[in-house]
Formats: C-alpha cells, structure tokens, sequence
C-alpha cells in the first residue's frame, strides 16, 4: 500500500473527539505531525513512499481539524496530545516522531514531554526552541492566508523563487499531490486556520523545551532548506554547541519544505539516522 491509496480511518479518543488518519508501510513507526492548513493530503507521496519502505507511516489530523472531530487546541501541549492520544489508540508505545513546520512544535513538545513514548525525533522546516532572531517574513502571511492556495503561492511558501531548479521541483511536487483522487480529506475552514493562528506555548517557550532539548538523550535530526520564507537556518545553527543529540542537514536551493523539493534525497537521510542512531 501506498500513501496514494491509503485508507483514511479514524481513531475514537472519546465520545466527543475522533482523529483522522492514515498508516500504511511496515517497521517502526513513525507519526507525522503536520503543517499549519495542513491535512492527509497535504504529503507529498514520493517522500512519505520512500520512508515506509522500511518504517510504518501514520499521518494524521489535528483534533477538530479537517476530518478530525472533537475541540480545536489551544495550546500546543495539547496538539502534543493528539499524537500520544492516536499513539495510544493504535496500541504504539514507543515511535519516532515527526514534525514539519507548525508540526515541527507540536513534535518538539511530544519529544521533551513525553520522551519515554519516543525513540527518534525528526524536525523539517520549523522553528529552533527558544528566542530566534529571524522572523517569519511578510510574505509567508501574504502567501498562507489566502482562502486557497496555487502553484505560485506554494513556490513562495515551501520552495525557493530565487531558483528554477526549486520552481520546478514545486511544479513536480504539486503533480504528485494531485495524483489521489478518492478517499480525499477537506480544506480547513477560514475559522479553523484563524484559531490555529492563535495557539500558544511554543514561541514563548513556556515548557521550556529549548532546555529540554538541550538536557535530551533522544536523537534528534533536522532538515531545514537554505532559505526558509518562514525559520530561518541561522536560529539553529545558532544553536550550535548547546543541543549534543541533535543533527542538522541544511538543503541548498531550498525553502520551507525540503522534504517535497527533494523527497528520496530527504527520506534516505531519515533512514540512515534511524538506523545509526
């Protein structure tokens, strides 16, 4: 089974909140936390098929999100639940955890807080812990608040513009993406993505995850692209000779999703840190 033609199923956390997700692939597993607007379909194909060649991939969605039932999260120690909530519910008791971008907080939390749940964490595209001295620039909200979003904005948001190597690679990108046809997820809502604007608890700091990640013994990889519209490369590697478990692979050419400009090249990379760490 491939990520195209994976079935969406649900998991009942309560009467109130059931999480919408996707698991296919075989070996350890992995779950995925996702982007800001992200949804089940929201991966690109080529990469999530490269790394469940050898791990079981879970994809999900955030709870009152999308598919997804149950109370939108106001804080992210309780978009961290989600992930041990389905964890749980799918009887996985020690993963590796995944995030990209917004996802790349909720994993850093799940990772600090719950480290007993986790083997590995892998962080794409997403803010370092702590104070970080690059903001998110103005054109990423020009991009990211539009009702829908096109090619051009997606070139802007997760890939370099700077580049035609990096347009490209997003024209390639968004063909695989259009590829499932059946079984598709939906769209948030323009109230959903505005209470997902307002969750709070990471920029602030305020389960002090940069110590934590500096004190962890768990692995920990990041991939960030050259220059990302939204977390710039500078915040991490500023962190540099504080953080002793982690790993950080910079993506020439690339931007806010490396992951999808480079899906094999990114997913080969997960596999060997999974394996020799």
């Amino acid at each position: 089974m491939s990520t195209v033609d994976s079935e969406t199923r649900y998991a009942k956390i309560n009467e109130d909140k059931s999480l919408a997700y996707r698991m296919f692939g075989e070996g350890q597993p992995i779950i995925f936390a996702n982007r800001f607007r992200g949804n089940l379909d929201s991966w690109d194909p080529a990469f999530l098929d490269s790394i469940a060649q050898t791990n079981t991939v879970i994809i999900f969605e955030y709870s009152g999100k999308s598919l997804s039932t149950g109370k939108q999260a106001k804080t992210y120690m309780e978009m961290a639940q989600d992930v041990i909530d389905l964890a749980d519910s799918l009887k996985i008791n020690r993963f590796t955890v995944a995030g990209w971008s917004l996802g790349g907080f909720v994993a850093q939390i799940v990772l600090t807080e719950f480290p007993e749940r986790i083997s590995h964490g892998i962080l794409i595209g997403t803010r370092a812990p702590g104070l970080n001295v690059s903001p998110i620039r103005s054109e990423f909200f020009q991009h990211a608040l539009k009702p829908t979003n096109t090619l051009e904005d997606e070139i802007v948001l997760f890939f370099n513009p700077k580049y035609e190597s990096s347009k490209a690679a997003a024209q390639r990108s968004n063909e695989r993406l259009a590829i499932r046809k059946n079984d598709l997820s939906i769209p948030m809502s323009m109230e959903q993505i505005e209470k997902l604007t307002k969750v709070a608890g990471f920029a602030e700091n305020t389960y002090n995850t940069l110590e934590k990640m500096q004190q962890t013994t768990l692995p920990i990889l990041v991939l960030i692209g050259e220059d990302d519209v939204c977390f710039a490369a500078i915040d991490w590697t500023n962190l540099n000779g504080t953080l002793p478990t982690t790993q950080m692979i910079l993506f020439g050419a690339a931007g806010h999703a490396p992951q999808h400009q480079y899906p094999e090249l990114a997913a080969s990379y997960i596999s060997l840190f999974l394996t020799g760490t």
